[in-house]
């Protein structure tokens, strides 16, 4: 049955302006959070790549086995402070604003699509879109399965289309913040950034390490829906626990597919023209299949995870009450 409009109900373009403000305060909000947490974000891609520029001390686990201790996050910031200054923690920060910018005027575009796409598939007689939660409320579970098939469809048409654009940007700022390992400088800047990308790598090098960061974020989408969508329907029956569950599959999910952030940051570097594209600070990789291969056999796919008590998980030999790195070399730069 169709909704009746009220004589008090909001003209369209009040909602529209109401949504406007709504959505550059969230950009603004984001901008301003991204800002503050650069420097974290700063010390982690330094640590996705491999570089550990301080040496990892002797400690003991929980239960009192010998591990490795590496620096925690912010001890990483002071060391990046130390060098280069506190506007050194900021290196990369202007391609990471512009591509918030970029991510909001496509994922408004995209979702505009799909919103009057499903406008014009429906008839008057058919009611608006609530919510998911409003969508399924009164669904069988082969409705609520087609549901989220659906929002899993325009999720991941949103992110694949912000991803496409942003890449560029993106790899600007991963390259931009790697320039610390070999003290390089010629990716400042935006313009002479994405000048140096084509001269080092062509028109392709602006998508360096897309397929491992879109199956990454494609399987996060799945992964999130697929959980909340099995649990909400066949183990969760509280409506006020089901709010929860999203937000629980999107950590799992995350979780799961951070291998591929590892990855694709690493191919961003890789063959960049800076040294910490190189040995011995990495190797040459053939491929993101063959950069994950070689990952997973240090074991260090999940490099960066952990930012507060870190510990060196690569092969390692236990002698007497020390535990030793099979290869040291990696911590050799001590002193940079």
């Amino acid at each position: 049955m169709a909704r009746s409009k009220s004589f008090g109900s909001k003209p369209a373009s009040d909602d529209q302006n109401q949504f406007g403000k709504s959505h550059w305060h969230g950009l603004a909000f984001r901008a301003s959070l991204t800002t503050l947490t650069h420097p974290i974000e700063y010390a982690k891609v330094l640590i996705q790549i491999g570089h550990e520029p301080i040496a990892p001390k002797q400690t003991r686990t929980f239960f009192g086995k010998p591990a490795l201790a590496l620096p925690s996050v912010f001890q990483y910031i002071g060391h990046i402070k130390k060098r280069d200054g506190f506007l050194g923690l900021y290196s990369g920060l202007a391609p990471k604003l512009i591509s918030i910018g970029l991510s909001a005027v496509v994922s408004d575009k995209v979702a505009k699509y799909w919103k009057q796409k499903k406008r014009d598939q429906s008839t008057s007689d058919e009611e608006d879109d609530d919510g998911e939660e409003e969508d399924d409320a009164n669904s069988t579970p082969e409705e609520k399965l087609w549901n989220m098939l659906e929002r899993v469809l325009h999720e991941s048409t949103e992110r694949l289309a912000v991803i496409l654009v942003t890449q560029p940007f993106q790899v600007l700022a991963v390259r931009c913040m790697a320039q610390f390992v070999g003290g390089e400088t010629k990716y400042n800047g935006v313009v002479a950034g994405l000048k140096e990308i084509y001269r080092e790598n062509g028109l392709l090098g602006y998508w360096s390490g897309l397929m491992p960061r879109a199956i990454g974020e494609l399987a996060t989408i799945a992964l999130t829906a697929a959980t909340t969508f099995f649990v909400n329907t066949y183990v969760i029956q509280d409506k006020q626990m089901k709010k929860f569950t999203k937000h629980f599959a999107s950590f799992i999910a995350g979780s799961l597919c951070y291998p591929f952030h590892v990855v694709g940051n690493c191919m961003v570097v890789s063959r960049s023209g800076l040294a910490a594209g190189y040995p011995p600070y990495m190797p040459l990789h053939r491929s993101w299949l063959d950069c994950w291969s070689h990952l997973s056999r240090e074991r260090q796919l999940k490099r960066g995870s952990q930012l507060l008590f870190r510990y060196y998980t690569g092969h390692q030999v236990i002698v007497g009450d020390k535990a030793i790195p099979v290869n040291p070399t990696m911590f050799k730069r001590v002193q940079q």
